[in-house]
């Protein structure tokens, strides 16, 4: 059994995808994909265990070893309120919702160019438009966040945003809190290019959520 680290609940709340991390119990390279079954559910909770073989690595190849590898698992009823738990550790793990998200992949603009959940915990998302402009979706423990100084707020789904810029104010982040997941999403134009915090805000006014 592999412990996982933290985990992706869909639209639709019944897919979930769970990544598992390096530790050092089981730190090698897996033989085959990773496997996601649910070993229990009831009103409160559901655990998720996950299962692979492991060939044991050096310990230098654990130290580089940073992807977590997805296993993926789907509910015949929707998760709701329940707390997703690991069956190796019996703990909760960080758990990112893509309804707390803008649903950038109902925006044919946006075409997704990567993503995935790390074994630090954090979930990434890229994504570019024809331009070269790239959006950044960022989801981490909010004890983990980092954010610089407020430059304004905005109103986020029904949620206030903190809005951010990097020291040349080119490119932009807005921050938002759900419980103890802290959300981001960063626009970054095509160099040589900027965007002013009106074009900014303009951007996220025109995104979908669920």
């Amino acid at each position: 059994m592999l412990p996982w680290v933290a985990a992706i609940v869909a639209r639709d709340d019944t897919s979930i995808t769970v990544a598992t991390g390096t530790d050092s119990a089981v730190c090698g390279e897996p033989t085959r994909r990773p496997e996601a079954t649910i070993t229990h559910q009831d009103d409160t909770q559901v655990v998720i265990s996950v299962t692979t073989s492991i060939v044991r690595a050096e310990e230098e190849l654990c130290a580089r070893t940073r992807d977590g590898a997805p296993a993926f698992v789907s509910l015949q009823e929707p998760l709701g309120d329940r707390v997703l738990r690991d069956a190796a550790t019996t703990r909760p793990h960080p758990t990112y919702y893509e309804r707390d998200v803008p649903d950038l992949l109902a925006d044919k603009r946006w075409d997704p160019s990567g993503g995935h959940l790390s074994p630090d915990e954090r979930w990434f998302q890229s994504f570019r438009d024809p331009g070269g402009t790239m959006l950044l979706l960022n989801a981490q423990p909010t004890t983990k966040a980092h954010q610089s100084a407020t430059i304004a707020t905005v109103p986020i789904h029904s949620r206030q945003g903190i809005i951010t810029s990097d020291g040349a104010a080119s490119s932009w982040t807005v921050w938002w809190e759900v419980e103890q997941v802290t959300y981001s999403l960063s626009l970054i134009p095509p160099e040589s290019h900027r965007f002013t915090l009106k074009q900014f805000k303009q951007q996220l006014a025109g995104f979908t959520w669920s």
